[in-house]
């Protein structure tokens, strides 16, 4: 049902729910710089309004009659791509895995749906819908091709400093908003088992951690795990960061997890790229090989900069495979990065360079 229009942050609501579309539309109002330009009660609507109103960003839920989330997102990021911030309730753990293939198809971030009046966490995840789909109506997203496509990798000017690793014993990955994608890809072209650790910051919702990593583990012949306090990375191992904690890697190649925190920490990111890479930096650069991969913002930039300057062989993603090209593009800027590659280049990179 298309609803009158005056322009602020144009928000179209997406869910099958009628009380759930008035909750989130109620929520939103309570932010003067919000306008709800449409409500969409399936995939199909949302597509539909999506061409029609162009909104600055969608929240869309994942089941639905007629067209589900999960298609419809696949349809709009690949015609006319509009933010979509995934707003879902989650009861089952394949609730959550479907939750991750729609980030795979481009959504820039899931949350769950925002508690009802009632709940005493009503303002708290009120505010939490409200800031999330205020961040991410400013990201600017490209279209989605339906199958990977390889680009050409290419040098960045500032590579000379760079030169292969005369060792290398850790692979490090950043990544954000269309960083799940990339890395299912980066993962599924690995020579697996995969002879050194690799560890993975993806900026992703805690609620969706442990499916994330599932999700993962069922994509590559590697094991995929979430990382825990004083582990010592082992070969073969693919480690993800827990959400609400910083994640360091110590000189003894162990994981140094900080305090679980609900506050927003380095570049408003809990854990941060920039401090798991700054702990490799400390002592391990020079046989690492560190990745940033899509996101918004410049958390990683200063990080891979610094890992670079230590002797890391350092890669970005390349901008046309890029969703979100703001943490790559701030690396480049600063000449952090030795190559800007596609994430099947990337994984032929790590590939080569472990041989």
């Amino acid at each position: 049902m298309p609803i009158a229009n005056n322009h602020k942050i144009k928000v179209l609501i997406a869910d099958d729910s009628a009380l759930v579309r008035r909750l989130l539309s109620e929520i939103l109002s309570a932010d003067p710089s919000f306008e709800i330009i449409a409500h969409a009660s399936n995939g199909e609507e949302a597509v539909r309004y999506a061409k029609v109103f162009k909104p600055d960003i969608i929240s869309m839920d994942m089941i639905m009659p007629v067209m589900d989330g999960l298609e419809a997102t696949k349809e709009i990021m690949q015609n006319l791509p509009i933010p979509i911030v995934i707003v879902s309730s989650i009861y089952k753990d394949q609730d959550k895995i479907l939750a991750i293939k729609e980030l795979e198809a481009g959504a820039v971030a899931v949350i769950p749906k925002p508690e009802g009046p009632s709940h005493p966490d009503f303002a708290e995840t009120s505010i939490k819908y409200r800031n999330l789909l205020k961040i991410m109506s400013e990201v600017k997203v490209i279209k989605r091709k339906p199958k990977a496509r390889i680009q050409e990798g290419k040098c960045t000017p500032q590579n000379k400093r760079c030169c292969n690793l005369e060792k290398i014993s850790l692979v490090a990955i950043g990544a954000s908003a269309g960083g799940p994608e990339a890395i299912r890809i980066i993962l599924q072209h690995l020579q697996h088992p995969v002879k050194v650790p690799v560890v993975i910051v993806q900026h992703i919702d805690p609620h969706f951690t442990e499916s994330y990593s599932s999700w993962l583990d069922s994509s590559c012949s590697s094991r995929v795990k979430v990382a825990q306090e004083g582990e010592i990375l082992t070969p073969g191992t693919i480690y993800i960061a827990p959400g609400k904690r910083h994640l360091e890697i110590t000189s003894y190649k162990s994981i140094k997890l900080g305090e679980e925190s609900k506050e927003a920490g380095w570049n408003g990111h809990i854990p941060s790229i920039d401090v798991f890479f700054g702990s490799i930096s400390k002592s391990l650069a020079n046989e690492t090989l560190s990745v940033l991969l899509s996101g918004m913002g410049k958390d990683g930039a200063n990080g891979l900069l610094k890992l670079k300057s230590s002797g890391s062989y350092t890669l970005i993603q390349e901008k046309s495979t890029c969703l979100i090209y703001g943490m790559p593009g701030e690396a480049e800027n600063l000449g952090a990065a030795c190559k800007s590659l596609s994430p099947i280049e990337i994984a032929m990179e790590i590939n080569n360079l472990i041989k």
